[in-house]
């Protein structure tokens, strides 16, 4: 049996992997140092409370990215494991008497889990905008059920006010507001974002991820190679349930008070915006539309009352100039043509 001997251009092409890989995580660790003593050297709760807010939406829609953008199924129904998980936070605080921050965190990813695998089986048979249509439909079911109160553990439409959680048996849910926020939750919430984009970063590159892309782009190919279909397209469902609904707990926290509104199909609406806007199929994507989204609407809303209106241009534009590279993707086509030219001259 012979061994093919490494070439001069593979020992190359893989000290240039290796030289991107070690860019990308001094990068990574640059950013996430900057982010961690971001609150500390300003103390502007604003600010604060923003980028907290930011940083859920985009483990949100970084867990919409799997379903769209790798796996090719366009769904309106995350709003389901967004609100899942925040529903699950409260109601275990409340009816269970569990405050420690981890054990909720757990609990709701595991619960919207659950949730992505039920509507997840229902609807992986379908395809494009029947299966973006049924998803709509079974995450309304929940939105009436909460706005409802079916059950009496939602309340209505008054919505559940949210006491903030204690970590590891530390009654630090005592602490100011502000305290709490700035000094422990914007670190909790960053951490869970950057391990988001760790265990995705492994699983998009493994067998897994490839075969999801593989389906995305030739699904009858995928089908004729041997790759159960459905099955996957049910694996990615909860995986992205899980990734959202992680983000749906912790925004929970952020704004201490629940509604059903977080069930609704706007909700849906929003993160499919934010991935739009970011970009589908781009790793980091789906992180920089959900910055532009909170900004562009932050912004908007002090100088109009219109800012649907505003938001709906941008998307406009966007999608009209960038289709589905989105920001992140236009900005890196972008910088390849300048290297392009620069090689070439």
């Amino acid at each position: 049996m012979s061994t093919r001997l490494p070439t001069f251009e593979d020992v190359q092409i893989k000290e240039v992997k290796g030289a991107i890989l070690d860019k990308r995580l001094l990068t990574g660790g640059v950013l996430f140092v900057a982010l961690a003593l971001y609150p500390g050297l300003t103390m502007n709760a604003y600010h604060t409370r923003l980028l907290a807010w930011i940083m859920c939406f985009a483990i949100a829609a970084l867990g919409f990215n799997v379903v769209l953008g790798y796996t090719g199924l366009l769904s309106f129904g995350h709003a389901a494991f967004f609100g899942t998980g925040m529903y699950t936070v409260v109601i275990a605080m409340q009816s269970a008497g569990i405050t420690d921050l981890i054990v909720l965190l757990v609990l709701a990813t595991l619960m919207a889990g659950v949730v992505g695998a039920i509507i997840g089986a229902l609807s992986v048979k379908t395809h494009e905008i029947y299966f973006a249509l049924l998803t709509l439909a079974l995450a309304q079911l929940l939105y009436v059920l909460a706005a409802r109160d079916v059950g009496g553990l939602t309340r209505g439409t008054d919505g559940i006010a949210l006491n903030r959680p204690d970590f590891l048996g530390i009654p630090i849910g005592d602490a100011p507001a502000h305290i709490y926020l700035m000094g422990f939750y914007y670190h909790v919430i960053l951490v869970c974002l950057f391990a988001t984009i760790i265990v995705l970063w492994i699983v998009l590159r493994s067998p897994f991820g490839l075969t999801l892309k593989m389906i995305r782009e030739n699904e009858m190919r995928a089908e004729m190679s041997g790759v159960p279909i459905l099955r996957y397209r049910l694996y990615s469902m909860i995986l992205s349930a899980m990734i959202v609904g992680l983000g749906g707990a912790l925004y929970a926290v952020v704004v201490g008070h629940i509604t059903p509104e977080y069930l609704d199909w706007t909700m849906s609406g929003e993160i499919v915006f934010m991935t739009l806007l970011g970009g589908i199929g781009t790793f980091l994507g789906p992180v920089i539309g959900a910055g532009g989204f909170i900004l562009l609407q932050e912004v908007a809303l002090n100088f109009t009352t219109y800012w649907h209106f505003t938001m709906g241009l941008v998307l406009f534009v966007v999608v009209l100039t960038l289709r589905e590279k989105g920001i992140w993707g236009g900005a890196k086509a972008l910088v390849d043509r300048v290297n392009d030219r620069r090689d070439d001259s």
